[in-house]
């Protein structure tokens, strides 16, 4: 992720780009560079070094801000989306991935205040004006960069305002589901009947567009003594609105996120209280020099704000013989690291998991998600005993009443028999 040079990584942000601004509500800051990268909140931890370095110190002088990283394609990622409040008067409040910049910025051991005029997001530090930038030697590379903190003495023209470089200039720009969106990005490889499915975890509340549905786990039986298969309960969330915080299962018509367009909430929905699923807001793993994407070889990390994936204790999203399950082994659900000691696995940023205990990991390998009616079903098929009285070729209902002679289902309605001494669900 790349950095950006930020007077302050996250408190009150006072942005007098206010032509912009046109009350509460969520938003995207984009830089005004070749790259026009966005700023995210990519993590809640600052490094000891940051909090070391004083501006003053000499020319040129910048502070990498960890937490906020600056992306180039911002359509599927969580961490862009930031709600904006406050008042000109008062300043403005950033909140996004369950933290606001004050907090971040406070972490810093500074009491700063994020401005904004002619599009430049400063600040006082030490008695210095100083400026929010994104990394401007790499303006034009694909990487993701960093926020920084930057001093007066590093802008390349002194008291022209109008002649800044575009990397320390920024734009606010309101979230419409038209040009600033929100989309799905199914990356897990999981297709099933021509649906597309992923996980989700945000810190506000979405409603899904038309074409997708919400599921989340709300009971289990793993123990294979009762049940032929672990299996886990999938109930959809009605009317689509997603309450903030809750880790779900994402069913899209297509893969492809401007198709999978959720619009954020500014609502306090009920909270749902049976949900088995756990998510993850922050992946984010700071190498020397900078962010490396889970294709890159490093074994040094300076700053780690990632959860490990556990197999003993963790299952994420995959197939299992071709039906939607909760597996333990599916590297596109997680970010993969090279580490010395071998690949490095990691809870996505904004994805959900399904935590399971140590001693449910043998027999839990991998759970066959079904919805309501097929988990009733597997769950009474389960618990049926067959006797020996049973076991004699013909049909028998469920208790030990027989109703053929031979094992012919022609013209049973549907339901749960014993045919031949087996359970069999008729439909």
């Amino acid at each position: 992720m790349k950095r950006i040079i930020l007077t302050c990584i996250t408190a009150l942000t006072v942005i007098p780009l206010l032509a912009q601004y046109s009350g509460p509500g969520f938003y995207r800051i984009k830089n005004r560079g070749t790259a026009a990268r966005y700023i995210s909140i990519a993590n809640d931890k600052v490094s000891d070094e940051a909090k070391q370095i004083s501006l003053s110190s000499g020319y040129n002088q910048k502070i990498d801000i960890e937490a906020l990283a600056t992306i180039k394609n911002a359509e599927a990622d969580p961490a862009t989306i930031l709600y904006i409040k406050g008042s000109e008067e008062n300043g403005l409040i950033l909140e996004a991935q369950g933290h606001n910049t004050q907090s971040l910025i406070n972490s810093i051991g500074k009491d700063l205040r994020l401005m904004s005029r002619d599009g430049f997001l400063y600040s006082k530090y030490d008695g210095m004006q100083v400026y929010l930038a994104d990394e401007q030697w790499e303006e034009t590379e694909k990487y993701d960069n960093c926020a920084k903190i930057i001093s007066n003495n590093a802008r390349t023209s002194k008291d022209d305002w109008g002649n800044y470089p575009n990397y320390v200039k920024w734009s606010l720009k309101k979230v419409n589901n038209d040009s600033e969106y929100l989309g799905i990005n199914p990356s897990e490889g999981i297709a099933i009947d021509n649906k597309y499915y992923t996980t989700l975890y945000t810190s506000f509340a979405y409603q899904l567009s038309e074409g997708m549905k919400a599921y989340y786990i709300d009971q289990h039986i793993y123990d294979t003594k009762h049940v032929e298969e672990p299996i886990a309960e999938l109930k959809e969330i009605t009317g689509g609105k997603v309450p903030s915080g809750t880790p779900v299962i994402i069913e899209c018509s297509s893969n492809n996120a401007t198709d999978n367009k959720v619009t954020p909430l500014d609502e306090n929905l009920a909270k749902i209280q049976d949900n088995e699923l756990a998510g993850r807001y922050f992946c984010y793993i700071l190498f020397k020099g900078r962010t490396k994407t889970e294709s890159e070889n490093e074994t040094a990390a300076t700053l780690k704000n990632a959860l490990e994936f556990d197999q003993n204790k963790m299952r994420v999203l995959g197939i299992k013989d071709g039906k939607l399950a909760m597996v333990s082994d599916n590297d596109k659900a997680l970010k993969v690291t090279t580490k010395s000691n071998g690949k490095g696995k990691y809870i996505p940023a904004n994805k959900a998991y399904l935590p399971i205990k140590a001693s449910e990991s043998s027999t839990a390998t991998n759970i066959r998600l079904l919805l309501p009616s097929e988990y009733q079903v597997a769950a009474s098929i389960s618990k049926v005993t067959v006797d020996e009285n049973n076991s004699k070729a013909g049909v028998y209902t469920l208790t030990g009443v027989k109703i053929k002679e031979d094992s012919n289902t022609k013209g049973l309605p549907n339901g749960i028999y014993i045919i031949d001494g087996k359970k069999q669900v008729i439909r």
